[in-house]
């Protein structure tokens, strides 16, 4: 395996709490594949994910997990078996006593992850009406209850402009943010006129968070020196064995039927590896031939050649969605590799991962989580 540490992304169910046009668990039509039960998820799953690694967690959601009735007797079972518990969640419902439930559910371990894609209602009501309120009141309980959380911002055309924003609130709370391709998938299918291009990467969206350290999580085109990287991240012990993109390595996603993928935007395509009922998931995990080639980082085109390939990779997903191949070159990478020279960018992304290295080491709970 190439990660101690291991990200298991369960798409618990399709059923959400607020509406979303492009919501990209949504199916166009109605799964004829039921759900996932209570002991499919329990044994089928994370059983699975903790015979896969011991340095795991389970990242739980939806749609919105929340609305499952068997919510809290998951996050029981994953803490019984020794794993982190991340429920991911829009914020809307979750109170203080919903978040003291959790939290004596995974017995601590447990850390929230809200999506917040913009700080103007009007703006975030294109994607999930009415959820920046419930999500700053959720991270003042979090606050207050000493729970962990971090920031999930879905990148498209449609909030480019308040991304610096979204950023530099994340930064004032000290929180780390994961950025997130807004992708064709589901009921996204309709809107790939809001997918990002190269140009928004190079003028808008890498020059925002290549600032901004607390970023540096599934981050591409990530250009920081693999020599450097290697002496301010991996000697610092943490069990993240690379940044830029995770998709196959250090994550999965399983869907509400059970289905696997390298990553949660690759659930519903040609790119699924497996599923669960048909096959062990600890065995997809160790076996499967698409999730080899990503670790062996079998990239095709400029990602294929570049000197950075271990320490990003690019984005499987938007080459996926882009060229019909998940091993192809990320279209949004504006580094050309051919001539050799290091990326301009290069000493700041060195210098912030040194930066992030020692957050993650000194500060809990990511150096419990992540320097176990």
């Amino acid at each position: 395996m190439a990660n101690p540490f291991f990200l298991c992304y369960f798409e618990t169910t399709r059923r959400c709490m607020l509406s979303c046009p492009y919501c990209m668990t949504r199916l166009p039509a109605p799964s004829e594949v039921p759900e996932l039960t209570t002991d499919e998820a329990k044994h089928l799953v994370l059983d699975e994910v903790r015979k896969f690694s011991s340095g795991a967690a389970v990242a739980f959601s939806g749609g919105e997990f929340l609305l499952r009735n068997d919510a809290m007797e998951l996050l029981r079972h994953n803490a019984a078996n020794g794993l982190w518990s991340f429920v991911n969640t829009c914020g809307v419902g979750v109170t203080r006593d919903v978040i003291v439930d959790m939290k004596a559910a995974t017995g601590g371990r447990l850390t929230l992850v809200m999506s917040i894609d913009s700080l103007c209602s009007d703006s975030d009501a294109v994607t999930r009406e009415g959820r920046l309120p419930a999500v700053e009141q959720a991270v003042s309980h979090c606050d207050e209850l000493d729970v962990s959380h971090f920031f999930v911002v879905t990148v498209s055309k449609s909030n480019l402009h308040e991304l610096g924003d979204v950023i530099a609130y994340a930064t004032r709370h000290n929180t780390p943010v994961l950025r997130s391709p807004m992708v064709p998938r589901g009921g996204g299918a309709a809107y790939r006129h809001l997918m990002f291009d190269r140009e928004d990467m190079e003028q808008i969206i890498h020059p925002i968070l290549r600032e901004t350290w607390l970023s540096y999580i599934s981050f591409t085109p990530f250009m920081a020196a693999p020599k450097f990287f290697q002496k301010n991240w991996l000697h610092a012990k943490i069990a993240i064995r690379q940044l830029g993109c995770q998709a196959g390595r250090g994550y999965v996603g399983v869907s509400a039927e059970g289905d696997v993928a390298p990553c949660v935007h690759l659930l519903d395509s040609e790119v699924v590896c497996g599923n669960v009922r048909k096959t062990p998931l600890s065995e997809i995990l160790k076996s499967s031939e698409v999730l080899q080639r990503l670790r062996r980082r079998e990239l095709k085109g400029k990602c294929g050649r570049c000197k950075y390939r271990e320490t990003c990779g690019g984005c499987r997903a938007l080459a996926y969605y882009h060229h019909g191949d998940y091993l192809a070159e990320d279209p949004t990478c504006f580094y050309e590799p051919d001539d050799a020279a290091a990326s301009e960018h290069e000493p700041i992304l060195n210098e912030n991962v040194g930066t992030f290295a020692r957050f993650i080491s000194e500060t809990r709970p990511w150096k419990d989580i992540f320097n176990p």
